[in-house]
């Protein structure tokens, strides 16, 4: 299939990004092959408008100025709206959103406004507008940006005030494993991405270097599900017009190594589940035996939808098939990485250990495209200090659904309520209250301006190293949103969220030197993309000459870049239905 698609059809003109491959394994000159690591011709030529040293010492040098600000963001403890049910009354999103607004102002960023929005009943939105380097062909075009300021609760588990790193609200600098540490809540997930943006765009202005409009959105409703996004996003879209690139910052990366793309997201669907016996409390000595426990139904009930046992999830209203190329990613990291469970720093308790310890391969696919059902709530039983023997009267949870990507959300929500709700055991009271659902995202293919300039800038700051591609096991609504809303821009799902940085759990970590590394890559991006008018369908596009292909000053001139998303045959089968490790078309099933 990659030779077809190198080769092109008989008699097409040769394609502009050639493929290489490398010699098979065992033969002279063999090595590993790195993760969907793609050849792009025509990247060696003159040097570009950015000079990679210079850009990472001025990125550098923003961030160490800034951090006092995030520092004080860190302290504002500004829940997110479904934690916090005060959050209207008492103004600290919108404190967190003024402060942020503040640093952007005094930035002095050439053709920049900002502004927080609030509409009635809805939480604040923060937007900044920078001017595209006027008389620049890149003013045309715009890069949305989107970031968010609200935060997930505090939890136990966290330092000591006034001990190192210090509690959920510190803001503490230390040294690390991966250098400079910045600890608190909502530094990493996703505080840093706004001044990031910002950050990307002085350098490029301190250096004279031409860069696209900017325009970035920072919510203060993600971690609930981002209700009130899609109100702000319709209302500024004239503002916004139609993005060529859309970053969105709030995902993560497999190590410290090289730039990470994120290629899907899961969606999910969240409710409660209501199972009610009796009225009231009851004596377990009198009626134990007779009347049910509600618990046992509710277990009952759980069993299904999940096999209690393998923790798989029943219904096929919450399965996909796996394309082809996002097995074949898992089984790259599989390979490269191992089992997740021993790399990404989950905290185990002695002796306890994963459904399939030895499997990688099926963790990455059980983590990105498989179903799973956490149970996040619980109500109706008293603590074990103060329980007795009494029969509980009902029993209510929270039961939070991952579900992969291309599941439709609402259709997965109805069939939870349909199997929840029928027939329930012993004629219980059951009801099932859908709260939330969101969509999940498979990465679409990207313009190869953009596939340039995104590689360039990984080898730059990386060592040389080839992009890096990951899927994440949570949900970003915005990412459909915005396929949707504009479905010719590039989108690009990326962050600095690593092992250790510990987002949702106790001392949350920014690895500074690594976000530095990644605004220099983003500010490079901007500076070195060389966006060309699209070429018609149906005209054939003519051999053209890339040597002279923009690259920047005092990098590498690389050789081989992966593409961000590997290009489909037309007619091939999409789909593999069991055996990733198995070319399609030669297992029965895709057959």
């Amino acid at each position: 299939a990659i030779l077809a698609q190198a080769r092109g059809p008989r008699g097409s003109p040769r394609p502009r990004a050639a493929l290489r491959l490398p010699p098979e394994p065992g033969r002279p000159g063999a090595r590993a092959m790195e993760p969907f690591a793609f050849s792009l011709s025509g990247l060696e030529g003159e040097t570009g408008p950015v000079d990679a040293a210079r850009n990472l010492q001025l990125v550098s040098e923003e961030w160490d100025l800034a951090l006092p600000s995030l520092q004080q963001f860190i302290q504002i403890p500004n829940l997110t709206p479904a934690v916090d049910p005060a959050w209207a009354s008492n103004g600290l999103l919108r404190r967190a959103a003024d402060h942020v607004a503040a640093w952007v102002g005094a930035q002095g960023v050439a053709g920049c406004t900002v502004e927080v929005l609030e509409d009635e009943g809805l939480s604040p939105f923060l937007v900044v507008e920078i001017e595209g380097t006027k008389g620049s062909p890149k003013a045309t075009e715009t890069f949305l940006m989107y970031g968010h300021l609200d935060k997930q609760p505090h939890g136990k588990g966290w330092a000591a005030e006034g001990s190192e790193p210090g509690g959920p609200l510190s803001g503490t600098l230390r040294e690390g494993p991966h250098g400079q540490q910045l600890f608190g809540r909502g530094a990493a997930d996703d505080g840093y991405a706004v001044y990031g943006c910002v950050i990307a765009a002085k350098a490029l202005q301190r250096q004279g270097v031409d860069h696209p409009r900017m325009v970035i959105l920072a919510e203060c409703s993600e971690e609930s599900g981002s209700p009130h996004l899609g109100h702000y996003v319709e209302k500024l879209s004239p503002r916004i017009g139609t993005p060529h690139t859309v970053y969105c910052l709030d995902s993560g990366c497999e190590d410290y190594t090289r730039l990470w793309m994120t290629t899907c997201l899961r969606g999910v669907v969240m409710g409660v589940l209501d199972v009610g016996v009796i009225e009231e409390g009851f004596h377990s000595g009198i009626g134990g035996g007779i009347i049910p426990d509600a618990f046992r139904i509710a277990r009952q009930l759980l069993a299904r939808v999940e096999d209690p046992a393998t923790g798989c999830i029943l219904l096929p209203e919450l399965q996909t098939k796996i394309p082809l190329e996002r097995q074949q990613m898992c089984k790259e990291l599989a390979e490269q990485f191992g089992c997740p469970h021993k790399t990404k720093g989950y905290p185990w308790r002695p002796g306890a250990h994963p459904q399939d310890p030895d499997g990688a391969l099926e963790q990455y696919l059980d983590n990105l495209w498989r179903p799973c059902m956490c149970v996040t709530g619980f109500e109706g039983l008293p603590e074990v200090a103060l329980a007795g023997n009494v029969l509980s009267s009902g029993v209510r949870m929270k039961l939070s659904f991952r579900i992969p990507p291309l599941v439709d959300n609402n259709k997965a929500a109805q069939a939870l309520k349909e199997v929840f709700e029928k027939d329930p055991p012993c004629g219980a009271a059951v009801r099932y209250e859908v709260r939330q659902g969101a969509d999940g995202w498979n990465a679409p293919e990207v313009k190869e301006d953009l596939e340039v300039a995104v590689a360039t800038a990984c080898e730059s700051y990386f060592d040389g190293r080839h992009l890096g591609f990951t899927g994440i096991g949570g949900t970003i609504p915005l990412l459909e949103m915005l396929q949707g809303l504009f479905p010719a821009a590039n989108l690009l799902c990326t962050g600095v969220l690593g092992p250790d940085t510990n987002m949702h759990g106790p001392n949350e970590m920014l690895p500074m030197e690594y976000t530095k590394k990644f605004t220099a890559c983003i500010a490079m991006i901007m500076g070195i993309i060389d966006i060309k008018p699209s070429w018609p369908e149906d005209v054939p596009v003519p051999d053209q000459d890339h040597s002279r292909s923009p690259s920047p000053r005092g990098s590498r001139s690389p050789k081989r870049s992966p593409r961000l998303s590997p290009k489909r045959v037309h007619g091939a089968p999409r789909f593999c239905f069991t055996r990733p490790d198995i070319p399609v078309g030669m297992c029965s099933c895709c057959l």
